[in-house]
């Protein structure tokens, strides 16, 4: 029987990660990333890395340069250089059914997280559940060629899935209700022919289809989902591990606590609503023994026209519960520059709302707030293979 590598539970020891590129650049944005990650969650850690080869060595630059030994701590894997994905434009047709075609050549990008979810099978292996009709950019490349060279292994699923629109508890994983939506159209099954088919997948007694009834009307766009308040319910949802009571504690987003900190404006009401449901459901949420404890993080909407917005999210971090420990990976937005001077207050309340559950905090530096620009943070550029429990 299956396990799902948890969200929460267990030291990380193994992680993925994804160059996106065949260069580095000065500066380079996406090693400043890593040294943040690579900084923070220290040596007790084997990190997987999908890159080009050019980039092989200025990765590993990086690591020692964090304190890794990247004969240990640094497993490179040398991705290919051109896999092609789709058909950009037909040039020409030669006879019957051949035609000479033009092919995007799609590069695997940094998010990490997405393109699998990860469980244990029962010989303890990792095996990456890949759905067949994720697509995005080179993305559905990176489990074969991870696979290739590792212990890891492969399972194909019909159903569509995407890690951060899943988080893993011990008995039970939350899923987004986008997919059981999506999951119903492209399968034709029933909703308990779905969730019966998840459980089993991951091998746990409950599956928590997290959403609304109605689609998600917004007056600008936000990455929403369909039925989801974010497309991914990574962005606004985080696990906490056990409280005292035996609840399992959750994180959840609050848009009105983030600009009250701020002293701005309120955001709009649908939008600060949305969340608020999310955490009157977890707060009514008891079934079979599990039930949940509320705690609500800041999640400032920012960058706003009149036709869209982007999310600072705190939610999309790494947290760790073993033994004794507790710690949390989250992500810093404040800087030198004048117009994110104002962050720090919400850097330094996040940091406290964790701080007060028992949490060691530790903020990641690494120019994260513009991966948010384009609907992610730390969570969605790593993913954890492998977790110990004490």
């Amino acid at each position: 029987m299956t396990q799902p590598i948890s969200s929460v539970y267990g030291e990380i020891t193994r992680m993925l990660l994804t160059f996106p590129g065949q260069e580095v650049l000065p500066n380079d944005i996406v090693l400043q990333r890593y040294k943040g990650i690579f900084d923070s969650l220290g040596t007790n850690i084997q990190y997987v890395i999908l890159a080009h080869e050019n980039v092989h060595e200025s990765i590993k630059i990086t690591a020692s340069n964090s304190g890794l030994a990247t004969d240990t701590n640094i497993a490179l894997v040398g991705a290919f250089s051109n896999y092609p994905a789709f058909v950009q434009k037909i040039l020409r047709h030669i006879g019957g059914n051949v035609y000479e075609c033009e092919l995007e050549n799609s590069w695997h990008s940094i998010w990490a997280q997405d393109g699998y979810s990860c469980v244990k099978n029962d010989a303890g292996a990792t095996v990456l559940l890949e759905p067949l009709d994720f697509t995005r950019y080179g993305d559905h490349f990176v489990a074969e060629q991870v696979a290739a060279v590792s212990d890891l292994e492969i399972e194909v699923t019909k159903y569509h899935l995407e890690g951060g629109n899943i988080l893993a508890g011990d008995n039970y994983v939350i899923i987004g209700i986008d997919y059981l939506h999506y999951n119903k159209s492209i399968t034709g099954e029933s909703e308990t022919d779905i969730t019966n088919s998840f459980k089993k997948l991951f091998g746990v007694d409950q599956v928590i289809w997290l959403g609304f009834d109605v689609p998600v009307n917004f007056p600008i766009h936000v990455w929403q989902g369909k039925y989801q308040p974010i497309f991914h319910i990574d962005m606004y949802v985080t696990l906490g591990g056990k409280t005292a009571s035996g609840k399992e504690l959750v994180f959840v987003a609050d848009a009105r606590l983030a600009k009250k900190e701020l002293g701005e404006s309120a955001p709009p009401l649908v939008i600060a609503d949305a969340f608020d449901k999310t955490s009157e459901f977890f707060d009514n949420y008891s079934k079979e023994g599990l039930e949940f404890e509320v705690e609500r993080i800041p999640i400032d909407l920012w960058n706003v026209d009149t036709r869209s917005g982007t999310f600072l999210t705190y939610n999309n971090c790494l947290i760790e519960v073993f033994g004794q420990e507790k710690n949390v990976f989250l992500p810093a937005y404040s800087s030198v520059a004048p117009g994110s001077r104002n962050r720090k207050k919400l850097d330094e309340k996040v940091a406290k709302i964790f701080d007060d559950k028992g949490f060691t905090v530790k903020l990641l530096e690494g120019s994260y707030e513009e991966l948010c620009k384009n609907g992610g943070s730390i969570h969605c550029i790593t993913k954890a293979l492998d977790r110990k429990t004490l």
